[in-house]
């Protein structure tokens, strides 16, 4: 009898399952909720609050966990999450009930199919309050789940505090940067520091929209928006074509850049997008090829609206989401 061939699974049924995940609707994340929620460390309403295209974002970063993780492996001892913009580790979204996983509690607790976790967890955030609940949160997780995870939280200012990120990194480590600014907080230059630890980091940036539009401003005479583009990346005050700028920008991190997703809000509009810089091999890195192919038939065709849709059937508010919608 002749094999089959595995039907491949469309972009609906790949997402929800993600999607339970990182808003506690699955096995093990309603495990996490109520250990939070019994130490009165989950969410409040004084919490500040995101648009569902969010999770778009936490998606797209725990798909390349565990196609990172699975290759690394067979490469490397210690694994590292560094999180520059870390948050409180819980993400409110805007307008609903649903709360997601932050982008640390996910590498926490994340394991990939093999089983294969985050040996180091290192945050950095400025904000007092999410910084002392991020740091709450972390650690109760780690001693109920009786992880091996080294946590190290670093309070302050990401542009002065650069170098105790990288202190903390060893040559010999495999890293995941995730740059994820609300604005453009963060002089990425600096970031060459962390970059230069080790040789083995891939870096996500969330680059926003909000850039192109500081160009804009400076190359009309705006001086503020020149003096903010300069902060961020120099280079950029004297570009005058915004595709030119977005190409240093990309390159800032050196090549291979892949899997580029355009993240849209509920109205469909262009939030940021994500870029991948992966790590140089001999192979030309063939494992980029999944993430590619998940950002172009996922990421960027799913949008805020839908990802709420989406939300809504899995916790008992709505019908099936393919049965009205299909990506084009």
């Amino acid at each position: 009898m002749l094999n089959k061939k595995k039907k491949k699974k469309e972009p609906y049924d790949r997402i929800r399952p993600i999607l339970e995940y990182l808003t506690f609707a699955d096995s093990y994340t309603k495990r996490i909720r109520e250990i939070l929620k019994n130490n009165n460390l989950w969410i409040t309403n004084d919490n500040v609050s995101y648009g569902p295209h969010t999770l778009l974002k936490l998606a797209y970063l725990k798909y390349y966990f565990d196609i990172a993780l699975e290759i690394a492996k067979n490469y490397f001892k210690n694994y590292v999450f560094i999180d520059t913009f870390a948050g409180s580790g819980l993400v409110s979204i805007k307008d609903t009930e649903y709360v997601s996983l932050g982008s640390s509690l996910l590498a926490l607790i994340f394991k990939s199919r093999s089983g294969t976790s985050f040996s180091k967890i290192i945050g950095m955030e400025i904000d007092e309050n999410k910084f002392s609940l991020l740091y709450r949160r972390l650690n109760l997780i780690k001693e109920e789940l009786n992880l091996a995870t080294d946590i190290k939280l670093i309070k302050g200012d990401i542009n002065k505090k650069i170098d105790d990120i990288a202190n903390e990194i060893n040559q010999g480590d495999y890293g995941i940067l995730f740059v994820d600014p609300e604005g453009i907080e963060i002089s990425l230059g600096d970031l060459s520091k962390i970059l230069s630890r080790s040789k083995s980091i891939d870096v996500i940036l969330n680059q926003s929209e909000g850039v192109y539009r500081l160009l804009g401003k400076a190359q009309n005479g705006d001086s503020v928006s020149l003096k903010r583009l300069e902060q961020y990346l120099p280079t950029l005050s004297n570009v005058q074509d915004p595709e030119k700028a977005r190409d240093i920008l990309f390159n800032q991190f050196g090549k291979p850049i892949e899997a580029t997703a355009e993240i849209r809000d509920v109205n469909n509009s262009p939030k940021y997008e994500l870029v991948l810089r992966v790590r140089s091999t001999k192979s030309g890195a063939p494992w980029v090829k999944g993430m590619v192919e998940f950002a172009n038939n996922i990421t960027t065709k799913y949008n805020g609206k839908i990802v709420l849709n989406i939300l809504d059937q899995i916790h008992g508010k709505g019908g099936r989401i393919d049965d009205f919608f299909k990506p084009s």
